[in-house]
């Protein structure tokens, strides 16, 4: 039996680098980024700008089945200071895959909670989008571009936390670690709410979702856990035999340069683990997930 061509944007990215391998295992898996990355160990990768007008040769490379699409500008400050590249990354990339793909072809965008206000608790698919800086303007224009496209398309809100391949890129859990590593003290947001998912859980449901498309087109994929930014490293650091007294509880209100984001990122998944028959994990089986990953990656904590 043909397995399906599968198309990873954002491969140098956490989720596009994890996602690749994950995929391999199920799928013809191809891949591309803007750049290359000296961990990499798949092949069948293309470096390609996204931000190009003309898509025909990646197309003329491959002529995939689906298409996820993880390349983002994700940077909120670097989104709210240089709105063009935002909205070139986030938002136009989408219409140029769905015009360039064949007319079969199954696009999952991966999205994000900061499409929503801070006024929404548990933010359900059904609420209305109203997002509160560039960054989560960027996003909103990219899943309506790919819902006026009349394409099969699965628009994935998220909250994702990992470890990343690329040496050149860090994450939050990184930070929290390398702060231990360090013995630097760092502060964390405890009136900063949100529902995070690893990014390998979030991968076996994006591979559910290919084997098994469902037939709306936007589905919230989180964490089922509401926990502060705080919380997150504290179970972080206990899981990994750290020193709490390293972290220190601070406030997003303390940080007036930074671009303006929700104080709630919480989303709903109750809808999708009804529908899939699936429960999402809860705080203690993500940190879980970043443990098994560190130890494999790096032997031990130290």
């Amino acid at each position: 039996m043909t397995r399906k061509k599968v198309l990873v944007t954002g491969a140098s990215g956490m989720l596009g680098a994890n996602l690749v391998s994950q995929l391999e295992v199920h799928f013809d898996v191809y891949s591309t980024s803007s750049s290359d990355f000296k961990e990499r160990k798949f092949d069948k990768f293309k470096v390609f700008d996204l931000n190009k007008e003309d898509y025909s040769p990646l197309f003329s490379w491959v002529d995939p089945d689906v298409i996820i699409h993880c390349a983002a500008i994700t940077n909120g400050n670097f989104c709210q200071n240089n709105p063009y590249e935002a909205f070139l990354t986030n938002s136009f990339s989408c219409e140029k895959l769905a015009s360039f793909s064949n007319k079969e072809c199954h696009i999952i965008y991966i999205s994000t909670d900061a499409v929503f206000s801070p006024d929404i608790h548990l933010a359900k698919e059904s609420d209305i989008p109203n997002p509160e800086n560039i960054y989560g303007k960027s996003k909103e224009l990219g899943e309506f571009l790919l819902q006026s496209s009349h394409k099969k398309i699965s628009i994935i809100r998220t909250t994702i936390v990992g470890l990343n391949l690329n040496s050149k890129k860090s994450g939050f859990a990184e930070w929290i670690i390398r702060s231990q590593q360090k013995e630097e003290k760092i502060n964390l947001f405890e009136d900063v709410l949100f529902t995070p998912i690893s990014i390998w859980r979030l991968g076996k449901e994006i591979i559910s979702l290919i084997q098994n498309p469902m037939n709306r087109k936007i589905c919230h994929i989180s964490g089922s856990e509401v926990v502060t930014k705080y919380d997150f490293g504290y179970e972080l650091v206990k899981s990994l035999n750290g020193n709490f007294d390293l972290l220190t509880k601070g406030s997003i209100r303390e940080f007036s340069g930074r671009a303006k984001r929700s104080t709630d990122q919480t989303l709903s998944c109750k809808k999708y683990e009804i529908e899939r028959s699936v429960k999402l994990p809860a705080l203690i089986e993500t940190v879980n997930d970043i443990k098994i990953k560190y130890n494999e990656r790096y032997k031990n904590w130290k």
